[in-house]
């Protein structure tokens, strides 16, 4: 079929990135759709993650007449129910959408194809389910009954009721149809009276020009006119090409925010911001009540936003802006947009906005420090800014440095870092999503917790992965074999050596067996000189891949055999095995029994930490303490527990430590074992 120019270019890129060139041209397509609506809803949302892009695209014989399903909670696209629980748990409301879509790789749209889309999304909302359902549909199904059912998460508190999305495509043009318009209405009508989802529901139907512009949207590759009142140039600093301050009225931020003739709004503007918009709030709120009864004062009231972009330019009183990102001001541009969709006025409301155009690629960094500078008086996320830490930045060029060596891997620090080089392909790129439950599961002998979402991992392991400073820093090396792993076992799968079916959900218990089949117990990952020893046994073994699938296959025996001891010896279900860590421990047992190594590292019993001390002094008792710098908050340490420490010289030593429950302070810390390490 001759697909327009523009959408078969993108599209053979997309092929060629994903690894679908020997996929039928239909299902290939499908993915292509669904790739681009999704980033269109979640720019980056599959940056390093196939299994998630996996998951959404669901078409095949028993799809409902569904090709892509997603369910996102708090603008996260979640892939099991633990996802919303530990979502929620950082919220006190919760917003829930459903997204489908059904995208046909010809130039009709089809009333009867149209018929059967809805008819499988008006199951899937039901109550009751009669269509045949495949794995994937099934895994989602189980997320939208747990988000419904009130008796499991009584205590979230809900913005509105869930809301639904559709998406029809087909690659002619849209020219409208009475048919096809009645079956949509007849369907909003039926899903009203559920009275359980959102009454505002959307349907759009994506042709050709629709799809182009999504891709463009996508790759941020477009450019806007604004009329401003006025503007001022900011002075000259490195690094950033032009810069200015300029004020102009909402309506014209209003033609920026706008993708399409649905009234939609664009999303990747703001993929470098630090988060998504938080929806009714107070702060939001009293944005909104400014708009509509005191425009006038919008300017004194609120800071603006903030642009980063390619370049721009300005003629009398237009700027023309290339490629912007917006890095602060999501808040502020959401309500203005929601704003003028509800009918106020928002072109009597001023605004002022710094432009900054500067090289977003330059290794200078300075779009981050943008973010950070623009954005630091807000509460914001760990894993916002958690890559923009030394550690991570110093890891991204030691894999670039290593890993030409084993299989050319990238670190994908920043959202579609790697976007614009077709070379590059998804499998390739590490995020940090991909690297923190990598190496929980394979180092920190913790798979059973492995597979919760980022922001919580580093919640629970703050002060034990990722450190770097100017005292002491972990090796790297490690960190790199878990990716390299990660990649290997994903190839495994991929290639069908592994059976997908089986053994996917337990991933990361493979990742464990395979480090304790080759090389042993762990020693302490903050001890450099034996880490860096142990894991270059691993990295011998990954480099092969004839001993990379070998071990894989001795990791999955063990974990088989453990299974029938868990079932037949003690008895206990094989149900939810996945997150139990009993089950994780004698796996540890049980491969330590049968694969013994002759040289020893350590174990992992007692984690040793390391810090800096930042205070001394002395009680009323006339006896020392201290506080060791530590993240959310220093660590209390005392002569009793430590009586061999020279404290009155101890200020800004580097440390190590262990930690022990203070009985009196429940949820408090001491720190035991103090040791200073020599330089």
């Amino acid at each position: 079929m001759n697909i327009e120019p523009m959408i078969n270019a993108r599209f053979k890129k997309f092929r060629t990135q994903y690894e679908l060139l020997n996929m039928q041209d239909g299902f290939a397509f499908e993915r292509f759709v669904n790739y681009n609506i999704f980033s269109s809803l979640k720019p980056g949302v599959f940056s390093g993650d196939d299994e998630l892009f996996e998951l959404v695209c669901v078409g095949d014989e028993k799809d409902m007449g569904i090709d892509g399903l997603a369910v996102i909670v708090n603008g996260f696209f979640v892939r099991s129910v633990s996802d919303v629980i530990d979502i929620a748990s950082r919220s006190n409301k919760i917003t829930a959408e459903f997204v489908f879509i059904q995208s046909k790789y010809k130039p009709n749209f089809d009333k009867n194809e149209l018929n059967n889309f809805i008819d499988g999304v008006r199951d899937f909302l039901s109550d009751s389910h009669k269509f045949p359902r495949n794995e994937k549909i099934d895994k989602l199904l189980e997320i939208k009954d747990f988000i419904l059912r009130e008796d499991d998460h009584g205590e979230m508190m809900w913005e509105e009721n869930p809301s639904v999305r559709l998406y029809y495509v087909a690659m002619g043009v849209w020219r409208g149809s009475e048919h096809q318009e009645a079956l949509i209405n007849q369907f909003k009508e039926d899903i009203e009276r559920l009275n359980t989802y959102n009454r505002n529901i959307n349907f759009i139907y994506v042709d050709s020009d629709v799809l182009k512009k999504y891709c463009d949207n996508n790759e941020n590759a477009f450019s806007e006119t604004i009329n401003t009142i006025s503007s001022m140039p900011l002075t000259e600093v490195d690094n950033v090409d032009n810069s200015c301050i300029a004020l102009c009225y909402a309506n014209e931020l209003v033609k920026l925010l706008t993708m399409d003739e649905n009234q939609t709004i664009r999303k990747s503007l703001f993929y470098d911001n630090v988060r998504d918009y938080l929806g009714d709030n107070n702060i939001n709120d009293e944005i909104r009540r400014t708009i509509e009864y005191e425009p006038e004062k919008f300017i004194l009231l609120n800071n603006g936003l903030t642009i980063v972009c390619d370049s721009y330019q300005q003629s009398n009183r237009k700027i023309t802006i290339k490629n912007p990102q917006i890095v602060n001001g999501c808040q502020t541009s959401h309500v203005i947009f929601y704003a003028d969709r509800a009918g106020l006025d928002v072109g009597q409301v001023p605004i002022n906005i710094k432009i900054i155009a500067t090289d977003k690629s330059d290794e200078s960094d300075i779009t981050n420090q943008i973010v950070r500078g623009t954005n630091r008086q807000n509460i914001v996320y760990d894993e916002t800014f958690e890559v923009t830490r030394e550690f991570h930045k110093k890891f991204e060029d030691y894999v670039n440095s290593i890993s030409e060596d084993y299989v050319r891997l990238y670190y994908e620090r920043r959202t579609k870092q790697y976007l614009s080089n077709p070379m590059i392909k998804q499998s390739q790129k590490v995020t940090l999503r991909i690297l923190i439950q990598s190496f929980i599961a394979m180092f920190m002998n913790a798979p059973d917790v492995a597979y919760r979402h980022q922001s919580k991992l580093l919640k629970d392991y703050q002060n034990k992965i990722f450190i770097y400073d100017n005292n002491f820093h972990q090796s790297f090396l490690p960190y790199f074999v878990a990716a390299l792993a990660n990649y290997r076992l994903e190839n495994l799968f991929k290639e069908m050596k592994i059976s997908k079916k089986d053994y996917y959900s337990f991933k990361h218990h493979l990742l464990m067996l395979f480090r304790e089949i080759v090389a042993g117990p762990t020693p302490d990952i903050n001890d450099m000189r034996q880490i860096e020893q142990y894991s270059s046994i691993l990295l011998d073994a990954l480099k092969s891949e004839y001993q990379t699938e070998n071990n894989f296959k001795k990791a999955i025996q063990v974990f088989d055999e453990t299974r029938k001891i868990w079932v037949i010896n003690m008895k206990r279900s094989s149900s939810g095995i996945k997150d139990i860590s009993d089950f994780t421990k004698l796996l540890l047992k049980e491969v330590r029994g049968k694969y013994k190594h002759t040289t020893t590292f350590g174990g992992d019993e007692n984690t040793t930490y390391r810090g800096i001390v930042v205070t001394v002094g002395e009680d009323r008792y006339g006896q020392y303490f201290g506080y060791i710098k530590r993240e959310p908050q220093n660590i209390f340490f005392h002569s009793r527990l430590n009586p061999y420490l020279d404290f009155p010289n101890l200020k800004r030593k580097v440390v190590s430590y262990k930690i022990t429950p203070n009985i009196k302070k429940p949820g408090n810390y001491f720190a035991v074992d103090v040791k200073v390490i020599n330089s």
